[in-house]
């Protein structure tokens, strides 16, 4: 299906090749500070996950230390819970965000020793409550999925003892990998300074290596080779392969060309909020759906959009609207549609979350990234529309 519209925007053009090698041969002993706009300085990080567990490390909390996660949520957090020798205790999420719920952290604070509140598709927690509920317990924001997004005029990662930003392909940045660490507090500050500091720093190999293979998996995520054989491919790599053996943590410092790309890509993070929020704002009016199935901002809450997510009533609704739109040539995604399983597996999870297994079972997330056209967000719509129409009748 030559034309197939993904639905994460890989981005990484033959330009940010020319700067990403230019910038991985040139050898220099430290990364420096990276600038996130309405943030500050922050830490570069190989990654969002090796950034996580040096958040973890820099608490100084106990072995075996309980951290409050929500189940709803990328495993890879549990993967980095775990390699930081602590253990996850789940916590649900609510309907209306998909973020977690303050009140299932309360019933469930106590034996916690710190909270990793993830602001999933773009959308923000309730900090002040989920502060409230954790009673004084350290908190780490992932922010992997909300850069630039707001919460009372504050931006996501200023309210946590410590925030995770992730640069990762398919993200905003879409720079490859890469991420960023940042904390008021000057002691957290300066263990994770410490902690960076002393990771090997990746080799003009490396880095050469590191710019082929993100320049043509981002061809290959991308019109129009993803429906030819990046689809294909992708569907063969989750059949075959183990969780285990995804997402891999790589605890180095970052590769120097994804910071050379991340500083040129956050200038024009505001023109793509505002062409992603645009392309949001036209579904929330044009989609003829259950206006609980969408999801919407709240008052003083303002999401960068990363992500699109309908919660249908039933996976069987789901299914049908994922393949009514790949027969029409948009792709879709079930995020997180096995964490429940993944998690029991893995991580011990004793089935208390029921919000979470819902939502993992009904959501599906459509294209719209910053980079559609208008008329693509119009097919888009159009299609979803016709798809419930059939159900609906």
């Amino acid at each position: 299906m030559l034309s197939l519209l993904p639905t994460e925007n890989w981005e990484y053009k033959l330009s940010d090749v020319v700067q990403g090698l230019a910038a991985g041969l040139r050898l220099k002993k430290s990364n420096g500070m990276l600038h996130i706009p309405g943030i500050g300085d922050c830490i570069p990080t190989r990654s969002g996950r090796a950034g996580l567990i040096a958040s973890i490390k820099a608490l100084k909390l106990p072995p075996n230390a309980e951290i409050g996660v929500p189940l709803y949520c990328c495993p890879v957090v549990f993967k980095a819970i775990k390699a930081a020798n602590c253990l996850p205790r789940f916590i649900d999420v609510d309907y209306s965000t998909y973020c977690m719920s303050a009140e299932d952290l309360f019933k469930k604070r106590s034996g916690i020793d710190a909270v990793i509140a993830v602001h999933m598709f773009g959308n923000m927690c309730d900090m002040p409550r989920l502060q409230e509920a954790a009673q004084g317990k350290p908190i780490i924001e992932d922010c992997a999925q909300s850069l630039g997004s707001k919460l009372d005029g504050r931006m996501a990662g200023s309210f946590g003892n410590v925030a995770v930003f992730s640069f990762r392909s398919g993200k905003y940045l879409s720079v490859g990998e890469g991420g960023a660490l940042f904390s008021n507090d000057p002691e957290i500050h300066s263990r994770l300074s410490e902690l960076i500091s002393k990771m090997a720093v990746p080799s003009v190999a490396d880095e050469c290596a590191h710019v082929a293979v993100t320049y043509i998996r981002s061809m290959l995520r991308g019109k129009p080779l993803y429906g030819v054989m990046g689809y294909p491919l992708w569907n063969i790599y989750n059949k075959k392969v183990d969780y285990s053996a995804k997402s891999p943590i790589f605890l180095t410092q970052i590769y120097r060309a994804d910071l050379a790309i991340t500083n040129d890509r956050l200038k024009l993070l505001d023109f793509a909020m505002q062409r992603q929020r645009a392309n949001a704002d036209f579904y929330l009016s044009a989609l003829n759906l259950d206006p609980r199935m969408l999801c919407f901002e709240k008052p003083g809450t303002f999401y960068n959009r990363l992500q699109f997510p309908i919660l249908f009533h039933s996976s069987e609704h789901r299914d049908f609207i994922a393949g009514y739109l790949h027969n029409h040539r948009i792709d879709t995604s079930k995020p997180y549609k096995d964490i429940v399983d993944v998690a029991a597996m893995h991580y011990g999870y004793a089935g208390d979350c029921p919000v979470s297994e819902q939502i993992a079972k009904r959501v599906l997330v459509i294209p719209c990234n910053y980079r559609l056209k208008k008329e693509d967000v119009q097919h888009i719509a159009k299609c979803v529309n016709k798809a419930w129409a059939e159900i609906t009748r």
